[in-house]
C-alpha cells in the first residue's frame, strides 16, 4: 500500500496543481460542468456556498467565472493548497473567503454566519475514514437551510476484478472521446489508484450515510468510478435513516 498524498509538502501540491488531471480522469471536464451547471442554474447572486476539500481553487474559478456575486467558503487542513486558492482566486476578491481546518471539524471551525444554499465537495471524501464522512455528512445537513443542497462528487469503490474488462472498455472509451494527450492506460490507471491508501466508499455507503443524515439523496452523474450525489435537506434531521 502507497503512502497517502502528501497534501502538507508544498513541493507535493504545486507538483499537483501542475499536472494533468484529465490524465487519470478523462471525463472531469463533464463532471465539473454538470457541478458548476447545477450551482449556476440555482444560485441567487447572495448565495454562500460551504466548499469541503477546496484545495487550490480550481473548481471555485470555475464558479465565479460563470456565476455572479456568490462567495464560497473552502474549507481545508493543507496550509500549502490554501495559499495556491488564495493566490489563484485573488482576482476575485472577498468572494472566496479561505476558512482552514478539516472537512469532518465543521462545528469547531470560524466559518461565516449563514444561511446556506448550497454545500459542495469535490473529489475530497475520500480523504478522511468512513465515520468521519458521516459526521461531515450530518454537519452539512445541519448547517445547510431548509431547502439547500450538498452537491457531493467524488470517486467511488470499484466493484472487484471480476468487471475489469467492462471498465477497461469504458476507461478507453472516455480516453477516446476526450482526446487526451499522454493518456494514461486502464492498467496504468488500476495499478495507481489500487495501490493509494484512501478512504473510498461504495455508492451504497454514500448514498446510505446521506439518508442516515437526513437528506434526500440521488445518485445525478456515475460514469466509470466517478459518481455526484444531489442531497436535499429536510425538516427532520436523521428522517431517512
Amino acid at each position: 500500500m502507497s503512502a497517502r498524498d502528501a497534501w502538507e509538502d508544498k513541493d507535493f501540491t504545486d507538483k499537483w496543481d501542475g499536472r494533468n488531471h484529465f490524465r487519470d480522469n478523462p471525463d472531469r471536464g463533464e463532471q465539473l460542468d454538470l457541478l458548476v451547471t447545477l450551482l449556476a442554474d440555482n444560485c441567487r447572486a447572495d448565495s454562500l456556498i460551504l466548499d469541503l476539500g477546496s484545495g487550490s481553487g480550481r473548481v471555485e474559478e470555475l464558479i465565479f467565472e460563470r456565476t455572479e456575486g456568490v462567495r464560497v467558503a473552502g474549507v481545508d487542513s493543507s496550509p500549502s493548497m490554501m495559499e495556491l486558492a488564495k493566490k489563484r482566486l485573488a482576482p476575485w476578491g472577498e468572494r472566496f473567503i479561505p476558512v482552514p481546518g478539516g472537512m469532518s471539524e465543521l462545528d469547531h471551525l470560524d466559518l461565516p454566519a449563514g444561511p446556506w444554499s448550497f454545500a459542495i465537495s469535490v473529489q475530497a471524501f475520500h480523504e478522511i475514514p468512513d465515520a468521519d464522512k458521516r459526521k461531515a455528512m450530518a454537519e452539512v445537513y445541519d448547517l445547510l437551510a431548509p431547502g439547500g443542497t450538498f452537491f457531493l462528487m467524488d470517486r467511488v469503490e470499484f466493484p472487484g476484478e471480476a468487471l475489469a474488462e467492462s471498465y477497461r472498455s469504458v476507461w478507453d472509451r472516455q480516453n477516446r472521446k476526450a482526446d487526451i494527450q499522454d493518456r494514461m492506460t486502464y492498467a496504468e490507471y488500476w495499478e495507481s489508484y489500487s495501490a493509494k491508501n484512501d478512504h473510498v466508499a461504495s455508492l451504497e455507503q454514500h448514498l446510505s450515510w446521506l439518508r442516515a443524515a437526513g437528506f434526500e439523496v440521488a445518485c445525478l452523474y456515475l460514469h466509470y468510478n466517478r459518481a455526484l450525489f444531489a442531497a436535499l435537506r429536510t425538516d427532520t434531521p436523521g428522517g431517512n435513516g
